[in-house]
């Protein structure tokens, strides 16, 4: 029985620095450099596939992580003529694979290219990738190895699609998945749609154009005029504009407490309570901020109170780090980056935003 082709999500989450030139040169990566050897890949795509695949983890991580999954997609069940749709910030890009079996890092032609800094991309004869960087001030070199071990040849279909212009709400959500890749076949009408409009140059909506060119300003102002302190104030605000009884920011040296929360709303109608832990900066928010709501939740959540309790981490920055998304999953916790929350806050109106104060 002939195949069916599939489109699969694809994250740039690890060592995005590296992983994207090397996708802008036709080659999508994923880490787990520890199994990248033709063994590996020959005794996944075998009869005997998932067993060893397992076995494989056993023997050389000593335990079964659930990011393994990722790998498996990847190795084993992508195969040549599938697209791979993969997010980037406010927009998406469309490849297809054009071989059926994945590559190591080692074995791949690559051309000189360089990280976002500028600093140089080596294969050596380790079979590792290498990032070379200078120190400024003793101009010493230093050799860091970069954890991907595999590469699928890709060719482009389309770059860079507005999200908000382009993506249904159906592929909006799913781009917002908490793991490296996922098989999103199910969605292949809204791809479709996507990438016709695109070409054609005919948005969806009027809605999401306007949301599209006015929520990166939005972003870029909160960045550069508010305070971490002001910047939990307009989480307040917000919460405030959508309806929630009360709202109120605790103070910081609370006696006893466990974990963080920077920003509570109370939903007295609902009987709901929103916990927020709150970031301010650009850049990549790591997992300590999902381990500090985390904890309180632990915490809030030993009280009857009657009180339904949702956990939030509200940020700034551009997007999460792969080990936030994967704690916060098994959390049950929201996370909002700075592109999200700017949205929320064109979608609850900016009336009188002027006016925000502690």
């Amino acid at each position: 029985m002939e195949r069916t082709t599939k489109i699969w999500l694809h994250r740039i989450s690890h060592h995005g620095e590296v992983a994207r030139p090397l996708l802008d040169n036709g080659y999508l990566s994923i880490g787990f450099s520890d199994f990248s050897t033709q063994d590996f890949i020959k005794d996944v795509r075998g009869e005997n596939d998932w067993q060893l695949f397992e076995e494989y983890f056993d023997g050389t991580w000593g335990n079964r992580p659930r990011t393994r999954k990722n790998l498996w997609r990847f190795v084993a069940e992508m195969r040549e003529g599938d697209l791979i749709v993969v997010p980037n910030w406010g927009t998406f890009s469309v490849y297809e694979l054009t071989e059926d079996m994945a590559r190591l890092v080692s074995e791949i032609e690559l051309s000189e290219i360089t990280d976002w800094d500028g600093n140089k991309i080596e294969k050596k004869e380790d079979g590792y990738l290498h990032k070379i960087t200078t120190d400024k001030s003793t101009g010493k070199s230093k050799d860091e190895i970069i954890d991907l071990g595999f590469v699928r040849k890709v060719k482009l279909i389309e770059k860079d699609i507005p999200r908000y212009e382009y993506a249904d709400s159906a592929l909006t959500s799913r781009m917002k998945i908490q793991y490296t890749n996922a098989d999103i076949t199910e969605l292949k009408a809204s791809i479709e749609k996507a990438l016709e409009g695109f070409k054609k140059g005919q948005p969806l909506n009027i809605y999401s154009q306007i949301i599209s060119k006015t929520r990166q300003s939005i972003l870029d102002t909160i960045r550069e005029e508010l305070t971490p302190d002001k910047f939990e104030i307009l989480v307040k605000w917000y919460f405030q504009r959508i309806g929630a009884s009360e709202v109120y920011i605790p103070s910081k040296n609370e006696s006893g407490k466990e974990g963080d929360a920077d920003v509570i709303a109370v939903f007295e109608p609902l009987k709901t309570i929103i916990y927020s832990q709150v970031k301010f900066h650009t850049g990549e928010t790591s997992s300590w901020a999902i381990e500090q709501i985390i904890s309180y939740k632990d915490q809030k959540d030993t009280m009857d109170d009657g009180y339904s309790k949702i956990y939030w981490v509200i940020s700034s920055a551009d997007n999460f780090s792969e080990e936030a998304y994967v704690s916060a999953k098994e959390a049950k916790v929201q996370l909002v980056d700075g592109e999200q929350f700017a949205t929320m806050l064109l979608e609850a109106g900016i009336v009188n935003l002027d006016k925000v104060s502690g």
